[in-house]
C-alpha cells in the first residue's frame, strides 16, 4: 500500500510514519524555504527605502554644493545690497527645497524621521521632530540590515551630535543679506560639515545597499538549492519502487497460490 502511494503521489514520504527522520529534514527544509521567501521580501522592502534615500540625498548634496557656489560668490565679490538679498533669497529657496527632500514620503512612511514615520520628521519651523531610531530588516539568520538611517542623522536631529543644515543656510542667508563677513565666514565652514554629513550618510545608505544585494545572492542560491536538497529526501525513485513492488507482488501471488492449494486439502509438503 504504501509503494502503491508513492508511486501515485510521486512522493516517497507521505506522512511521517514512512520514514520519521527524512519527514522531520523535509519539514526543515520546508521551514527554511518559507524562511527565504520572507528574507527575499525584506530584502525588496529595504531595497526601496535605502534607494529612495540615495535618490533624496544625491540631490540634497547637489543642493548644497550649488549654495556653496553662492556663498563663495557672496564671501568673495562684490554685491549690492539688492545684489546681497536676491542672493539671500536665493538660499533660502534652496532650503525650502531641502526641507521638502528631509520630508520625503514613500510606502506610507517618512523615511528621515526615524520611527515616527506617520508625520514629517521636520515643521514648518525647520525643527526635527522625529527621532533618532532606525528601522532594520532581517535579511539572513541574525543578519540585520539597515532600511532607514538614524532619524535626522543627515539633516540635523537637534542636537549637537549633528549639523542642522537648515539653520546652517538660515543664517548664511542672514550674514549674507547683512554683508556680514565675519558670519559669512563661521557660516560656510558650517556648510562644508553640513555637506560632509549629508554624504557621510549617503555612503552608509550605499553600503547598506551593497549589504542587500549580497544577501539578495545568498538567497537566490538558496532558493535554487532547496528543492533540489527536499525532492532527494523527499520524492520517490520510480526505478527502485517499480522493482520492489514487483518483488511484493509476486510474493503475495506465491502466497495466494499456496493459500489456494491448502485450502484445496493439498500439502504444504507438496510444494516443498
Amino acid at each position: 500500500i504504501e509503494l502503491g502511494e508513492a508511486l501515485s503521489s510521486g512522493t516517497r514520504i507521505n506522512k511521517p510514519s514512512d520514514d520519521p527522520l527524512g519527514a522531520r529534514m523535509a519539514a526543515d527544509l520546508n521551514s527554511e524555504h518559507r524562511r527565504v521567501k520572507q528574507y527575499e521580501r525584506n530584502i525588496d522592502s529595504g531595497r526601496h527605502l535605502l534607494q529612495v534615500a540615495d535618490h533624496v540625498l544625491e540631490e540634497s548634496n547637489s543642493t548644497l554644493l550649488r549654495v556653496k557656489e553662492l556663498a563663495i560668490r557672496g564671501i568673495n565679490g562684490i554685491m549690492t545690497p539688492n545684489d546681497r538679498a536676491y542672493m539671500a533669497d536665493e538660499i533660502l529657496a534652496f532650503r525650502d527645497h531641502l526641507q521638502t527632500l528631509a520630508n520625503t514620503r514613500t510606502q506610507n512612511r517618512h523615511i528621515f524621521g526615524g520611527f515616527l514615520s506617520t508625520t514629517p520628521p521636520y515643521d514648518a519651523a525647520f525643527a526635527f521632530v522625529g527621532d533618532t531610531n532606525k528601522t532594520q530588516y532581517e535579511v539572513g539568520e541574525g543578519e540585520l540590515v539597515d532600511a532607514t538611517i538614524a532619524g535626522g542623522s543627515a539633516f540635523g536631529d537637534g542636537t549637537a551630535a549633528t549639523v542642522d543644515v537648515f539653520d546652517n543656510l538660515q543664517l548664511l542667508a542672514d550674514a549674507i543679506r547683512a554683508g556680514n563677513n565675519v558670519d559669512m565666514d563661521n557660516e560656510f565652514e558650517r556648510l562644508e560639515t553640513s555637506i560632509e554629513q549629508v554624504t557621510g550618510v549617503r555612503q552608509r545608505v550605499g553600503l547598506n545597499l551593497n549589504r542587500l544585494s549580497a544577501a539578495e545572492t545568498i538567497k537566490e542560491y538558496m532558493k535554487e538549492r532547496l528543492p533540489d536538497a527536499l525532492a532527494q529526501i523527499r520524492d520517490t525513485d520510480f526505478t527502485q519502487a517499480i522493482s520492489d513492488l514487483k518483488v511484493i507482488e509476486n510474493t503475495l501471488q506465491a502466497t495466494l497460490a499456496t493459500s489456494s492449494r491448502l485450502m484445496s486439502g493439498s500439502s504444504l509438503l507438496d510444494y516443498m
